[in-house]
């Protein structure tokens, strides 16, 4: 398969449609450019693209870009200055299996532990980021690993050996880029030389998962020392969600999909307990936007504390969530206000259901 496209600028207001054949750039300088290129503009490898990790170290190596695509799921990106040779197939497989085989958490540890170098975002608790971007999922949604090769030009081996594991369901593509020059500016074609099939995912029971996860969540509560704490706090709150997600150290509230100004938002709030034996409850910018009266009223009297959300997605309006930590005579005291703040932030979020926009 060829490596090369033409590309021809149309010249619309002669009557002649003359047109003009463009000039490949130097492939140096589309070398240079094309990794930070991406980096900056994800949109570029595939539609809802966000990248999470580069240079990101696995036990095969580090691999070039993480990202995880609009479904959910983890992408694993090996770029190649020069033409993808046949070596770069395996070393994609190399990468991809090493982060299959690590469990869950080890995989949102490692990716929240690399992250905010090399121009990707931070990101605090991975596990948290997930949950807002994908409310409905677990992190297991993260696999299986899919997996794109990225150059400028492909030999016909590593061509070969792509279509064979496509046409076998393994989610492997192959995309080149092409830099052209035209009226001043550098031009980028993107190729897709061997379309992923579509894989099916790994079958399994969502509930049995589901309640696997929220097992261990009990389980670290008792290893602590605080599950009766921490299942009193949660039975009242349980009714005033739409649904509940399992976090490593508790749940956040899910709420049916709010769109919101620019946003479209499900997470309303998280009760979590700490090492210390606390709960923490965290209300999300959403919540405090749609119910202001209401929170500010309880801040006289609840400790809460205020800071830039560092996953959750602020409003036009409210940029911060705000959280409280309590022992158990501290929930004693505050449960009735903080149960009243759920229930007008439910209250609150059902309305805004009926005026979208609000």
């Amino acid at each position: 398969m060829t490596d090369e496209i033409k590309i021809w600028a149309l010249d619309g207001s002669s009557e002649a449609n003359k047109v003009t054949e463009l000039e490949p750039t130097n492939r140096t300088e589309t070398e240079q450019m094309l990794e930070d290129t991406l980096v900056a503009n994800p949109e570029m490898l595939m539609p809802g693209l966000t990248l999470v990790g580069r240079q990101t170290p696995t036990a095969g190596g580090p691999l070039d870009l993480l990202g995880v695509n609009r479904d959910g799921q983890l992408v694993v990106f090996e770029l190649k200055r020069g033409t993808l040779p046949r070596d770069a197939v395996t070393q994609i497989i190399d990468y991809a299996s090493s982060l299959e085989l690590l469990s869950d958490d080890d995989l949102a540890a490692q990716i929240a532990g690399q992250s905010g170098k090399n121009g990707i975002g931070p990101i605090d608790d991975f596990e948290e980021w997930y949950s807002q971007r994908f409310p409905d999922q677990q992190l297991d949604s993260l696999k299986p690993v899919q997996m794109m090769l990225i150059g400028l030009g492909a030999d016909n081996n590593a061509t070969r050996m792509v279509d064979f594991l496509t046409k076998r369901s393994v989610d492997i593509s192959l995309l080149t880029f092409h830099g052209y020059s035209h009226a001043g500016k550098t031009l980028l074609a993107k190729q897709v030389q061997a379309e992923p099939t579509l894989v099916s995912r790994i079958p399994g029971d969502r509930k049995e998962r589901l309640a696997e996860r929220e097992r261990k969540v009990i389980e670290r509560a008792e290893a602590l020392g605080i599950r009766d704490f921490f299942e009193e706090v949660i039975k009242p709150f349980r009714q005033l969600a739409h649904n509940l997600k399992p976090r490593k150290h508790g749940y956040a509230f899910i709420q049916r999909p709010l769109k919101l100004e620019d946003g479209r938002l499900k997470s309303s709030h998280s009760i979590l307990f700490t090492e210390d034996r606390k709960i923490q409850i965290t209300f999300y910018p959403v919540s405090i936007h749609l119910c202001k009266t209401d929170f500010s009223s309880a801040k006289k009297s609840i400790p809460f504390v205020y800071e830039p959300p560092p996953n959750a997605p602020p409003t036009k309006e409210v940029e911060e969530q705000c959280y409280c930590l309590l022992n158990k005579q501290e929930w004693e005291k505050h449960k009735d206000t903080l149960l009243g703040l759920a229930s007008a932030v439910y209250k609150a979020w059902n309305e805004a259901l009926l005026s979208p926009g609000l």
